[in-house]
């Protein structure tokens, strides 16, 4: 279980890092999430910045998730 949300938290920051990449820089359509949510044009860089976010917040918390890796069998 670990392991998904910390999956699941990486998505999230990468989704928004390389969306906000691709924004700034003028970027065409491309795999980015925000690109195709027709309630975030827009808000593209706004939105990009929360998904890091919330990724961040994600990957922390997997870190507080008790369970066991598959390092630590």
């Amino acid at each position: 279980m670990k392991e998904i949300i910390s999956g699941l938290g990486l998505l999230f920051v990468i989704q928004g890092v390389g969306g906000l990449i691709n924004h700034l820089t003028n970027g065409g359509k491309s795999w980015f999430l925000v690109n195709y949510i027709d309630a975030f044009q827009g808000f593209e860089i706004v939105m990009n910045i929360i998904f890091i976010v919330v990724g961040g917040v994600i990957s922390l918390a997997s870190w507080k998730i008790g369970g066991t890796t598959k390092g630590e069998n």
